[in-house]
């Protein structure tokens, strides 16, 4: 699809960068019902208004993997992929208004220029002792 692209770990998915020039209509969700994030972009005219609404809970939601979604505000960073082991995936650059969803393996950061990067991942947050393992470069 024009404007996001997959980065792949042999089979596995391991992100989606969503490019400031994605195209949808109306709304479009990009990852699969059993991800442990969901997201999607709104495309929507004018005036229109969603319904209040909550969110249930019937069950118990099992999280496997901690997933995070950056989005570059301002600036330009780049991005560096790995496996779960530290063999180097690949590198892409994000600049602003661009956004990744981290699915799966390792990642690095390097910011280009001075920049403004929006987090969201899931939590409670364990302490920067607990939360990651470091790879080897």
């Amino acid at each position: 699809m024009n404007g996001v692209e997959d980065i792949y770990s042999g089979k596995q998915l391991i992100a989606k960068i969503f490019r400031k020039n994605v195209k949808v209509s109306g709304v479009k969700f990009f990852t699969p019902l059993s991800n442990s994030f969901q997201v999607g972009i709104h495309q929507r005219p004018k005036g229109l208004k969603l319904s209040p609404h909550v969110h249930k809970l019937d069950q118990l939601l099992k999280i496997k993997t901690i997933q995070e979604i950056l989005f570059v505000q301002e600036g330009k960073i780049k991005i560096t992929f790995y496996t779960k082991k530290g063999k180097l995936i690949t590198s892409k650059i994000l600049g602003t208004s661009d956004s990744i969803l981290l699915i799966a393996g390792g990642h690095g950061v390097e910011f280009l220029t001075d920049s403004r990067v929006f987090e969201v991942k899931q939590g409670p947050y364990p302490g920067s002792q607990n939360a990651k393992i470091y790879l080897n470069k």
